[in-house]
């Protein structure tokens, strides 16, 4: 990821825990998904109608998936790298900007100025992406070992 994605990932890290914690509770109480079918059923042909509505909606699922899948990786980005954070006021404003909360309001909340809280934020970004590529370099050092 580079800086300007580890902006948009913060940003966006509220409305994508949702969409993972509700995906996580549709598989979880959902008894009626999709299931493999067994024996001659599974040797039948798949449809290829592109008007089959069947055909459709588990394209559809599948492009969710993916997307989901694009979400997911992103969210544990965040999760993962956030450790990096030591200052507790950085640690403060980052927690309430993963909330949501808008620059703005963190400034409110934190009684900043709103100038100061973009300055927090870019450090904390740049923290973040220098633990990323402190993670990228011993990937590599670990495979060139090998």
């Amino acid at each position: 990821m580079n800086i300007q994605e580890i902006h948009e990932a913060i940003k966006d890290y509220s409305w994508m825990i949702k969409v993972l914690i509700s995906k996580r509770k549709e598989m979880v109480e959902s008894s009626n998904g999709l299931v493999a079918k067994g024996g001659i059923e599974s040797t039948l042909p798949k449809p290829q109608n592109i008007s089959d509505p069947v055909y459709q909606e588990i394209l559809r699922i599948e492009k969710y998936e993916k997307n989901t899948n694009r979400v997911r990786k992103k969210v544990m980005f965040i999760q993962r790298h956030s450790k990096c954070i030591k200052n507790t006021k950085n640690k403060i404003i980052l927690d309430l900007l993963l909330d949501g909360l808008p620059l703005r309001e963190v400034a409110l909340e934190l009684d900043m100025s709103l100038s100061g809280v973009k300055r927090r934020k870019d450090v904390i970004v740049n923290q973040i992406y220098q633990s990323h590529k402190a993670e990228q370099k011993a990937q590599k050092e670990k495979i060139s070992m090998k």
